[in-house]
């Protein structure tokens, strides 16, 4: 086997694929969109791209952005796996990091920061930030680059940054509507496409083969009356609708999509409206609404069965009068026989629970099967919950359910660590079958599994390749989608495969239409590293990085936890000297020199200067601040104004006892300095310490001389 040669990548590292050199060759001259099949090494892929710029650029840095802190996690163990840079030179930035530590890493040395993009969004409105310096951007899950989503607003200032900005997209699926990819494509200022699919030559070599099967059920004979229910109150309110001019059409073809477009168009009339025209528009969108909910009830039953419609229906009662769509619905006569249905013990399972348990015995059983992995993917964490209770009944499986964060009444999330614990459950073999939402559809590392299930079939063809994409990793793998017959599981079915076709075709047209980036600045010469640096990073990095200890997430913690302490040492060390150097303040550059020598990086001393800023304890000269938001201040003294009823006095520490410490003030008086009393470093609070502030004195009720320390502007020396 062949590896890739490079200065800044480990040697025995990441194989040399013809299709990942062509792809990243191309990245490396002008923003590209990667769309490349799932396990086919995007990741790699832009890791590649990212150690040439940060070789043949010695001054630039990357920055690379996910959706999911659990995704940038991922992002940053490959490429400490990859690059050979210092571990320092790798950073993660989230929403758990603190402001302060975030704004010092932008202004700090890391070269390769991972972070959400809500969170680089964030800190470039607050002005923690600025993208220059940043001579690559990556977009994981790039499809997401439309209308309001971060990364539109971040890819924009970006490209209008000095110099070469250059972006790297990547998706495994960017979409089938023609409009909606070259969308994408303006948002991330895409100048070509680099487009695979397993049956590209370069590419069939590395891929694993996945069979797509469907299974067929019949819709139970219980289900029809109540389907054929809950139809008559839907014509009911599409005639009503029709006859009023809001619908055209056969009203028995109406779809989901046609009652959706009328809602928005029926809440801007209201909007548009003067209070007085409001009424009746309200009780349109009142039947509009009734109509939708009872379309999407319809769907449950035929999809999803009788128990995940009866869990819809009990939170529609639980809201009571709060929705007028729903209490229509509930109080409508012929709604009663549904309620009997679903409320019943009559109540069969959907014919789908016996096809998905009989696929997984069938997977499980024997010898054969003991090291087998299976993820059944579901739209609703109701059904998600009922065939977890179902499957873990069966010998050999052993299933967890596996959802989003956001908690509802009674249906709590899961945190993303305890994502992390069920994952790493099923690959150690604890779990074997994982029963998900969208959650896992894209961006978490879920194992290798063998056998993905569709409980429902889905329209959307990104959805479909992301569910599709979980097996087939390193196996051969299988990908089985139940649908009910003779309902809009067919349709779905359907839809989905023609749109997958669709987006090949699109996506192999779009370099004929595409035209190059006007950028602001003409694509510099380069500067690589010199041997002798290349050296130094060799001294640092003669193994490659061991893997982050437990899990991923634990260790950032771990270490924002070790940074806070570095940033408190640092805080109290840069405070001692600033006061001594007194009100004349102290340089910049000696500081920072001094603080490294002492073995703090200038992303510690950084954070530490922004946390003694805001306390006000010290102040950072009034530089012009033109070039970045993280532009490092001349000189650094403590703040110069007075505070109203203090004086400058001179503090001697005479003695160091409980509660209090005994001064002498001025030479002159002696007087107690009690802890609440004193905002200053604890250092200067030792006998035979002495140092000036800005203080007053009084008296208490017994008559003793107390000393009151607002701010402290020199030390002296000890």
């Amino acid at each position: 086997m062949d590896y890739v040669s490079h200065p800044l990548i480990y040697e025995g590292t990441v194989e040399d694929r013809e299709y990942q050199r062509v792809i990243s060759g191309a990245a490396r001259a002008r923003n590209t969109l990667v769309v490349l099949p799932t396990a086919l090494g995007k990741t790699v892929i832009s890791a590649l791209v990212a150690a040439d710029l940060l070789y043949s650029y010695r001054g630039r840095r990357v920055l690379v952005m996910a959706p999911t802190r659990p995704l940038c996690v991922q992002h940053l163990e490959t490429f400490r796996r990859i690059i050979r840079l210092p571990e320092d030179d790798f950073v993660l930035l989230t929403g758990r990091t603190g402001a302060t530590f975030r704004e010092a890493v932008w202004a700090g040395r890391p070269r390769v920061v991972f972070a959400t993009p809500q969170v680089v969004r964030n800190d470039l409105l607050a002005g923690r930030m600025s993208l220059e310096g940043f001579g690559l951007l990556v977009f994981d899950e790039c499809h997401r680059s439309v209308k309001e989503y971060a990364y539109t607003e971040i890819a924009s200032q970006y490209a209008s940054t000095p110099g070469y900005p250059l972006i790297l997209g990547m998706t495994a699926s960017p979409g089938s509507d023609i409009e909606r990819v070259k969308a994408i494509c303006r948002s991330l200022s895409v100048e070509h496409v680099e487009y695979r699919n397993d049956d590209d030559a370069d590419v069939r070599p590395y891929i694993q083969p996945v069979t797509v099967e469907s299974i067929t059920v019949d819709l139970p004979p219980e289900y029809g009356p109540v389907r054929d229910a809950l139809k008559g109150m839907l014509d009911e309110r599409v005639k009503w609708l029709q006859a009023r001019g809001y619908l055209k059409g056969a009203y028995r073809g109406v779809s989901r999509r046609q009652l959706l477009e009328l809602g928005i168009e029926l809440r801007y009339a209201a909007e548009m409206s003067i209070e007085e025209e409001r009424g009746p528009i309200y009780a349109v969108i009142s039947r509009q609404a009734s109509a939708l909910t009872i379309f999407h009830m319809i769907e449950l039953l035929e999809a999803q069965g009788a128990h995940t419609l009866r869990a819809f229906v009990d939170r529609m009662a639980d809201e009571g009068g709060e929705n007028r769509g729903h209490s229509a619905i509930l109080d409508d006569e012929a709604f009663a026989f549904v309620r009997r249905f679903l409320e019943g013990d009559h109540a069969v399972e959907h014919p789908k629970v016996e096809a998905l348990r009989g696929l997984l015995e069938e997977q499980f059983r024997g010898g054969s099967g003991t090291g087998s992995r299976a993820l059944v993917f579901t739209q609703y964490r109701d059904t998600a919950a009922h065939l977890v209770e179902v499957l873990n009944g069966v010998k050999g499986i052993v299933a967890e359910r596996f959802v989003g964060q956001a908690s509802r009444p009674h249906d709590r999330g899961l945190t993303q660590d305890r994502q992390g614990s069920l994952i790493r459950d099923l690959r150690d073999g604890l779990l074997n079958t994982l029963v998900a939402t969208s959650i896992a559809e894209e961006g978490l590392d879920i194992p290798q599994v063998d056998l993905v299930v569709f409980y429902e079939p889905i329209p959307s063809e990104i959805r479909y390749i992301q569910r599709r994409g979980r097996t087939g990793r390193r196996a051969a793998g299988r990908a089985v989608i139940l649908a009910t017959r003779d309902t809009l599981d067919m349709i779905y079915l359907y839809v989905s495969q023609g749109r997958v076709e669709r987006m090949r075709g699109i996506a192999q047209r779009l370099n004929a239409v595409l035209k190059p980036v006007i950028r602001p600045g003409q694509r510099p010469a380069p500067d690589p590293l010199s041997q002798g640096e290349l050296d130094q990073i060799y001294s640092r990095t003669a193994s490659k990085p061991e893997p982050m200890s437990g899990s991923a997430l634990d260790s950032e913690k771990e270490r924002l936890s070790a940074m806070a302490r570095l940033v408190s040492r640092a805080e109290r060390s840069i405070y001692m000297k600033v006061l001594e150097g007194g009100t004349a303040g102290t340089a910049d550059k000696a500081l920072y020199r001094e603080m490294e020598e002492e073995g703090f990086s200038r992303e510690v001393v950084r954070a530490a200067m922004a946390r003694l800023v805001g306390a006000k304890h010290v102040a950072e000269a009034p530089k012009a601040r033109e070039g970045t938001p993280s532009a490092v201040p001349s000189v650094i003294s403590i703040p110069q104004k007075d505070i109203p009823g203090t004086r400058l006095m001179s503090i001697e520490v005479e003695r160091v006892e409980p509660g209090r410490v005994l001064v002498q003030v001025d030479g002159r008086w002696m007087a107690s300095l009690l802890p609440e009393n004193y905002d200053g470093p604890r250092e200067l609070l030792k006998r035979g310490r002495s140092f000036e502030a800005l203080c007053y004195l009084y008296h208490d009720e017994g008559g003793a001389l107390l000393l009151r320390v607002r701010r402290v502007v020199k030390a002296g020396l000890p």
